[in-house]
């Protein structure tokens, strides 16, 4: 019998030809936990694994309007029923395509290869029983039928269905990216959560570490927007936090947190430091009795929490202090956040993305553009020794026009 010869009209025909590309380019989706927007970079790609070189051409963020995020932040809250989060998925699987769109038009129109979209989580708890779970909306059809090509989504599960937690998976593009051939790096994301990933000298897969280390600017967000009685949605470049000082009682009583002394594989949500977190535990038994000025305080105290915890995390957890820490997401344009970082790491340099020539706000969009294009060569983009997870697994599900 004579072998029947490729269907090149299939949607699936891209894989082959994607393979054989020296280069790609993909659009990397990303909202994170504080539901504050969409961040979207147009990545240009070659190579894989520790070969892999990454060039953002173009980044664009798309706030929320503020319906919007009250809605997800609503839903993630455990209100509403199964309609409210099935439209909620249509509408922003509409954003991120818009997203998409945009980013492409700022780059000139270029043609792209693929779409990498996380989606928004609404819910991520790697540790109930007797299912672990997560959840990622943002409907993967609308994007590949408005983008006019396929989009890798749905990250987590597949790690999760091999044990692991389903994150922390920025670390194996740290891997990628950022390894150093001589100095042991930290790389510290901060968005919503703080995580870490450990890159020992010329690190080699399983010497990876990775995990959350508590809260990352969610807590402070959260605090901003009540000293600010809801004007703020964030302590903007650090300023309530500069203009208070630190409330010791209250920071050591943070710092018990049950999720801190946590061994990893562990990963943490809203959760563990949410808005339900900040109202509950924080401003409930206290809110009647603090001044103005105490509130100032209060915003001070949860930045140096993340701070703190960011430093007990790498005594408690690492194999050693790294030999410089490099700080990503929205916290590194926190100047006082960032101060207080330098301040616990003493003699360790505390530098920036930027020192190592990514874009500190594009590099999560950057990631998940990354891990898609390990997904589309068929290759996996977990590690176990961060994630928990029984072995290495392709992750994503992929959605063809």
């Amino acid at each position: 019998m004579q072998p029947v010869p490729p269907d090149d009209s299939s949607p699936w025909s891209f894989l082959p030809r994607y393979a054989d590309k020296t280069e790609r380019r993909i659009i990397g989706l990303m909202s994170g936990t504080s539901a504050d927007g969409i961040d979207a970079a147009l990545v240009r790609i070659s190579g894989s694994g520790r070969e892999t070189k990454a060039v953002v051409e173009a980044f664009i963020t798309q706030p929320f309007p503020t319906e919007l995020r009250h809605q997800i932040l609503w839903i993630c809250h455990g209100e509403g029923n199964s309609e409210t989060v099935s439209a909620l998925n249509v509408a922003l699987g509409h954003r991120f395509a818009d997203a998409a769109i945009a980013v492409r038009d700022a780059a000139g129109g270029v043609q792209i290869d693929a779409v990498s979209s996380h989606g928004q989580t609404i819910s991520h708890t790697p540790g109930s029983h007797p299912y672990p779970a997560t959840l990622q909306i943002g409907e993967s059809s609308i994007i590949a039928q408005r983008l006019g090509v396929p989009v890798v989504s749905d990250f987590r599960p597949a790690d999760m269905s091999a044990g692991g937690q389903g994150a922390p998976l920025v670390p194996y593009v740290d891997w990628c990216l950022l390894t150093h051939p001589t100095k042991a790096r930290a790389i510290q994301n901060i968005g919503g959560i703080g995580n870490v990933t450990y890159l020992p000298p010329n690190a080699a897969p399983e010497t990876v570490l990775g995990f959350d280390t508590g809260p990352g600017n969610m807590l402070i967000d959260a605090a901003a927007a009540w000293f600010s009685d809801g004007e703020m949605s964030f302590d903007d470049a650090g300023r309530v936090a500069a203009s208070g000082t630190i409330d010791y009682d209250l920071l050591v009583w943070l710092l018990d947190h049950p999720f801190l002394s946590q061994k990893p594989p562990k990963s943490a949500g809203r959760e563990e430091f949410g808005s339900n977190f900040f109202n509950k535990e924080i401003l409930l038994p206290h809110q009647a009795h603090w001044s103005q000025e105490q509130a100032r305080d209060v915003v001070t105290t949860l930045t140096a929490f993340t701070a703190y915890s960011i430093f007990e995390a790498y005594r408690s957890f690492l194999p050693a202090m790294p030999d410089e820490v490099i700080i990503g997401g929205g916290g590194a344009r926190n100047p006082t956040l960032m101060r207080m970082l330098s301040e616990k790491f003493g003699s360790i340099p505390v530098v920036t993305h930027e020192d190592s020539g990514i874009d500190s706000e594009a590099k999560e969009a950057l990631a998940f553009a990354v891990l898609a294009n390990e997904t589309l060569l068929g290759k996996p983009g977990n590690l176990p020794s961060v994630t928990g997870a029984l072995k290495r697994v392709i992750l994503g599900k992929i959605t063809v026009p």
